[in-house]
């Protein structure tokens, strides 16, 4: 079951990244991220009215709520988004592909839970083969910011990390969809908020384009993929669920080959295969010898 939920976490995430590409441009990346949790919360928050299986939540866990929306539907995107305009698409999902380690010490800081070496070993695998597999991308042309910029997408990979430790303690005492829900209307709450402090417009683009792109996101990559992948979460624990942000990069090269002519080589042929020997050493479990 755990494979399955990964295999949809990583096919779903891993086209998101070309959808949000066909977002940038006469929108601002902020407003764009509202307009998708906006739309992804009333997709989700109305299945779970019509099957009958929305629970309100009680006040006193908002607070965890916020923070879920602020680390998993909000400022982790955004801090890609800004990053993205000084740094190339490759490094961006190298250091995303980090969040299996941060889980893995976000677990030992905040649980005790003692680090487990077949995840960071696997890790540390699949970030070398992504390395090789995106060299081309790191290596070229690309433009230059100011340092902080460098520093953001890490910011945003370990925000990512601690959601997934909030949505465990949440889901200790309610169910995942809704959940998932109301984090997802605190995200889109916190865009909109920020949007109106700095004066952001709510353009409405004609391009059909933009619309299809974001529907996407909002249907497939938000409500369905974290559904997916929280629940990956809560089976497998944070640190291994989060090697899916190891794997879906080499769905978006995928992407990249058919759409944008990305050119194969031998370094991004054993990136590919270092990368899944890698997922295989992390979800493979230890034999346990008969005394």
């Amino acid at each position: 079951m755990s494979a399955f939920l990964l295999f949809v976490v990583v096919i779903s995430w891993g086209l998101s990244w070309y959808a949000i590409g066909l977002q940038l441009g006469e929108v601002p990346a902020l407003v764009s991220i509202a307009y998708r949790f906006v739309l992804a919360a009333l997709l989700l928050a109305g299945l779970l009215m019509v099957t009958g299986r929305f629970k309100p939540i009680a006040w006193k866990w908002h607070g965890l709520l916020a923070g879920l929306g602020f680390c998993l539907f909000s400022m982790n995107f955004f801090c890609f988004y800004l990053a993205a305009e000084f740094l190339p698409s490759g490094l961006l999902s190298i250091i995303f592909a980090t969040a299996a380690i941060m889980g893995a010490f976000n677990q030992r800081i905040f649980f005790g839970v003692r680090l487990n070496r077949r995840v960071l070993a696997g890790a540390a695998t699949g970030i070398i083969g992504l390395v090789l597999l995106s060299w081309d991308s790191i290596t070229g042309p690309k433009q230059n910011g100011p340092l902080f910029f460098l520093a953001l997408p890490f910011l945003g990979t370990y925000l990512f990390s601690l959601g997934n430790l909030v949505s465990v303690r949440l889901s200790h005492d309610h169910d995942l969809p809704n959940i998932v829900a109301h984090g997802m209307a605190y995200g889109a709450a916190i865009c909109i908020a920020i949007c109106l402090v700095m004066g952001l417009d709510f353009p409405l683009p004609a391009d059909p384009v933009y619309w299809g792109s974001l529907v996407y996101l909002s249907a497939v990559a938000s409500v369905v993929a974290f559904l997916t992948y929280l629940s990956l979460v809560n089976r497998e624990g944070p640190a291994r669920a989060a090697y899916a942000t190891v794997l879906f990069p080499i769905v978006a090269m995928i992407v990249s080959t058919v759409l944008e002519g990305f050119v194969w080589t031998a370094l991004a042929s054993l990136g590919v295969m270092l990368a899944l020997g890698g997922t295989l050493l992390v979800f493979s479990r230890p034999k346990v010898r008969p005394n």
